[in-house]
């Protein structure tokens, strides 16, 4: 009878210990939802954060293509743990602050990172791509006429009355904070002659295909990569900055502390990771943010492709675990 027990017991206790290794297993596993929004940079951002965590050891469950709306409520659900948000967004659509023209990419980073931290999401380390409206020209018309930033072109539209094109999208041209926001901040005037406006993406067509000698874009747009295009300094910080930032539920911060310095490895191979953000830093960022856009618009390459390929060129992964 002793020896039936035994023949009996042992494969239930091994059966046991296996199914306890196995709760172990799943209890212990490090599992993360990670969310983007729906258009390049968010794809490649998003891919980015989720590949560098599971290079460390996180399940990572993507979450792409969503709205700024959809993505806020997913974070404050908890159904989403981590994005990357633009700190623009942040301040004036989900916390519904207003912006002060002046307030350049460090303070406005402060600013929300204290505000969002009584909402129980930290903010961490900044990248500066300040994704943001901007003016662009074909580098000819700027060496032309010695232009560098907004001031000089402001002080070239009133040397000209306006009187030279100039193609915005259709809501910059009307929203109080658009186009006579500005003109009233750096002091000019578009000759109402000269203005054409259109839906998102024309005047970037209008640009390249030489009909206007200044244009609207945002700061990370592929096509400045593309072609070259002189973008305008904003240099008295009238637009707000857009810097892209990793956020994430402090829940989620308090169980998993090591994913501060993940994302901190991350963000730290961007221009000027970790640091104060200065002119050159935004530009040099902004630059680089456009090639890895292009490389997806423009080059038509995946986003989990590009994200990798970067990943791997600053030395954070080395295995393929893209999937």
């Amino acid at each position: 009878m002793r020896k039936l027990n035994i023949n009996i017991v042992a494969p239930v206790l091994i059966i046991a210990v296996m199914i306890m290794a196995h709760i172990h297993g799943h209890a212990a596993e490090k599992r993360v939802t990670v969310g983007n929004k729906n258009f390049t940079e968010q794809y490649v951002v998003g891919q980015l954060m989720k590949q560098i965590l599971e290079a460390r050891g996180f399940r990572v469950d993507l979450r792409p293509d969503l709205t700024s709306m959809a993505l806020r409520a997913g974070m404050e659900s908890g159904d989403i743990d981590i994005c990357a948000e633009y700190t623009g967004t942040a301040w004036m659509v989900h916390l519904k602050r207003e912006y002060k023209p002046g307030t350049d990419n460090n303070r406005l980073y402060a600013i929300v990172r204290n505000a969002d931290n009584t909402n129980n999401f930290i903010w961490l380390d900044p990248i500066w791509n300040n994704n943001t409206y901007g003016l662009a020209s074909w580098p000819e018309f700027a060496n032309k006429h010695n232009l560098t930033n907004l001031s000089d072109l402001a002080a070239l539209y009133g040397k000209k009355k306006g009187k030279f094109n100039t193609f915005v999208n259709f809501e910059f041209s009307t929203r109080p904070d658009g186009l006579p926001a500005m003109e009233r901040f750096y002091n000019f005037k578009v000759a109402r002659t000269s203005l054409k406006t259109g839906t998102p993406g024309a005047s970037l067509i209008a640009l390249k295909e030489h009909m206007t000698q200044v244009a609207m874009v945002f700061g990370t747009d592929a096509s400045i990569a593309k072609y070259g295009w002189h973008v305008y300094s904003d240099d008295k910080s009238f637009f707000p900055p857009y810097d892209l930032t990793p956020c994430i539920r402090k829940e989620v911060l308090d169980r998993y502390p090591e994913i501060a310095n993940i994302l901190k490895c991350l963000v730290a191979t961007f221009p000027g990771g970790g640091k104060h953000a200065t002119p050159e830093i935004v530009t040099r960022c902004q630059k680089t943010w456009r090639e890895l856009n292009a490389e997806v618009d423009i080059d038509k390459k995946e986003p989990a492709e590009v994200a990798y390929e970067y990943l791997r060129r600053h030395g954070l992964i080395k295995d393929i675990i893209i999937r």
